[in-house]
């Protein structure tokens, strides 16, 4: 069995209408005999009531042929009532020529029946009176009149109407029309109104099922209870795919006229022809936000969507229901001297005594870093063997900008000293320290003097040679940098 998801119905239901047509005939009876006289009379005579869907917020109606357009002809009931009325003889008031046992009478009789003969006796004016009846509370008593836009040749076919009047505003709800009957659509949902509908008359829902599924026709064993529902003037129900809760056509049979789905690229083509678009409209997109959070039970989420819906449109019923519910269920609270329930612990709560084991765990980290890398400086602050151990930083001074170079002491005065490279590009400033006993720097050096890391610092000639690699001083006659291994002839 395919799933009837609860709630797939809710986007259509708001855009559901109930469809009544009646012909408004007037008739004039002409009576020869002595002196000419004539009756006229008016008669409204129903055409055909049955279910339907608005397709736009101004008011576009799709419905079924047979539900606006008869087979059977409203001049030939209005014939009987006149010359019934007129002549004082029986005769029903139906849609059926009859015949009497009086001669002349019977011979005017079959003159008034159209089609319109030279000696007629009767003369008719149709026009076809369409009212359309949305899902509303308060429900609108009258209904809205619409004006029949477009019919079909066969009674399942689409009818494109419009209402006339009280669309201005554009907010009636709509449905979703989908763009085309997909092959894989097998449950559905048949939605109509076969009463004028209110509150207390809601849509009316039965679950079918296509076979094959995306044909046109139902499953057997459903069609005793769609039966009932389209004699019960449901012809014209929109068929709805649960999968995605959008109208995939109509529906139109019962009695000994098979269960037969209008699919809804049949509908499209009546629109077009019409000149008419289906779409949505700004109430539906407010509503449609609310349904996420109304079915998803986020009640507080939902209600201030829905206030906004009803502001749009005040007698928006699916709106109201919503909304009623969703306040009831937001304003709920245990009974009382009902016990209140318990917290619910967190699965993921760490106890005391992990937390205090993950503690020690992290000391003893710290602790496995911090001893080798003390011992380690202790080690280069003692020097490696056979290494002069570095004197005392006697001053400190900025190490000199990335890029600049070392000078060779004692240049002659205004010639260009000889640079060593001192750093590699892209090493930060570090400080150096100036050897006791230095004395000022030679004339031309720029900066601060540079002094030796010890008493023996300016070996070689007095030249003070530093790492090219990490930039220390150099031990006098040392062949690798003690700080940083690097060879000092590189």
């Amino acid at each position: 069995m395919h799933p009837h998801p609860s709630g797939s119905t809710d986007r259509v239901t708001p855009g559901t209408v109930r469809v009544e047509a009646r012909a408004h005939v007037a008739v004039t009876l002409f009576d020869d005999r002595g002196v000419i006289q004539n009756r006229d009379r008016e008669y409204d005579i129903p055409v055909g009531e049955g279910s339907g869907f608005n397709v736009a917020p101004e008011g576009v109606i799709v419905t079924a042929t047979g539900v606006v357009q008869s087979s059977k002809d409203p001049a030939v009931y209005a014939a009987n009532r006149v010359f019934a009325e007129y002549f004082k003889v029986k005769i029903p008031a139906d849609f059926s020529r009859h015949k009497l046992k009086d001669p002349e009478l019977n011979a005017r009789l079959q003159a008034c029946y159209p089609p319109r003969q030279q000696n007629a006796t009767c003369i008719f004016t149709l026009a076809t009176k369409v009212t359309v009846f949305p899902y509303a509370d308060p429900p609108a008593p009258e209904g809205y009149p619409a004006d029949l836009l477009r019919t079909g040749t066969s009674p399942s076919a689409p009818a494109v109407l419009k209402i006339s009047k009280g669309g201005e505003d554009a907010t009636f709800p709509t449905v979703p029309l989908a763009t085309s009957l997909g092959s894989g659509i097998e449950s559905t949902d048949v939605v109509g109104l076969p009463t004028r509908p209110s509150a207390k008359a809601p849509p009316k829902v039965e679950t079918a099922h296509l076979d094959p599924p995306g044909g046109r026709t139902f499953k057997p064993a459903e069609r005793a209870k769609l039966s009932a529902f389209l004699s019960n003037d449901g012809d014209g129900a929109a068929v709805i795919d649960d999968g995605k809760s959008e109208v995939i056509g109509l529906v139109t049979g019962g009695g000994d006229a098979p269960e037969t789905l209008t699919p809804v690229e049949d509908i499209r083509e009546a629109l077009v022809a019409a000149n008419l678009t289906a779409r949505r409209g700004p109430v539906d997109v407010l509503y449609e936000t609310a349904l996420g959070s109304y079915h998803n039970k986020f009640y507080a989420n939902a209600i201030p969507v829905l206030e906004q819906v009803l502001r749009v449109r005040p007698d928006h019923a699916v709106a109201q229901d919503h909304l009623r519910i969703a306040r009831a269920n937001r304003a709920a609270a245990p009974a009382s001297g009902q016990a209140r329930p318990q917290p619910v612990k967190s699965a993921t709560a760490l106890s005391p005594l992990l937390l205090t084991a993950i503690g020690v765990v992290a000391v003893c980290v710290l602790i496995a870093v911090a001893v080798p890398l003390t011992l380690r400086r202790r080690r280069r602050a003692e020097g490696a063997p056979g290494e002069t151990p570095p004197e005392p930083l006697a001053a400190v001074s900025t190490w000199p900008p990335q890029g600049t170079q070392t000078m060779e002491a004692g240049p002659p005065e205004g010639s260009f000293p000889a640079y060593r490279q001192a750093s590699k590009p892209g090493t930060g400033p570090s400080p150096v320290a100036v050897a006791p006993g230095a004395g000022p720097a030679p004339a031309g050096a720029a900066g601060s003097a540079v002094a030796g890391h010890g008493a023996n610092a300016a070996g070689h000639g007095g030249q003070v040679q530093f790492c090219t690699q990490c930039g220390m001083r150099l031990g006098k006659a040392h062949r690798f940098c003690g700080f940083c291994g690097h060879p000092a002839d590189q």
